[in-house]
């Protein structure tokens, strides 16, 4: 197992939301996965079958999560943060271009819209951001969801 890989989250911690975050829709999962994990053997891309081969908006994948009990395998906040601190070299070996997604993080935004909003890492402009999409958008399989291995 190679250090670099290693992925250490202090689960105690509540990771810092957005001011426009009403709530976490989970919050019973918050803090829940393991405090150490190896990044490249760990954890599994995973794709929503309408991914696969096309488009699916993103209400689509969290309603699949919830209805079929897999948002408790899925990374949140907190490990993509840790991620992130692990830096740009990191993420471009094992992602390659994509936007990788933390589904037990979903929040609901607190305009009157009330929209959903799911915290996501990606490379832009040469820089390794962390980003929140909006379920009413549309995600193709560069945009898979991060799970602990099974």
């Amino acid at each position: 197992m190679f250090d670099r890989f290693i992925i250490r989250v202090d689960r105690s911690v509540r990771p810092v939301y957005p001011d426009w975050m009403k709530k976490v829709m989970h919050s019973e999962l918050e803090g829940t996965g393991p405090a150490e994990y190896d990044l490249s053997s760990g954890v599994e891309q995973w794709l929503h079958n309408d991914q696969k081969t096309g488009v699916t908006r993103g209400q689509v994948i969290y309603d699949y999560l919830k209805t079929s009990n897999e948002l408790a395998d899925q990374l949140e906040l907190a490990d993509l943060l840790a991620i992130q601190a692990k830096g740009i070299k990191i993420f471009r070996k094992l992602f390659k271009g994509k936007a990788v997604y933390g589904w037990k993080s979903v929040v609901q935004y607190r305009g009157i819209s009330g929209d959903l909003s799911v915290p996501c890492l990606c490379v832009d402009v040469g820089r390794m951001m962390l980003y929140w999409h909006w379920l009413s958008l549309d995600w193709d399989s560069r945009r898979p969801a991060l799970r602990f291995g099974k």
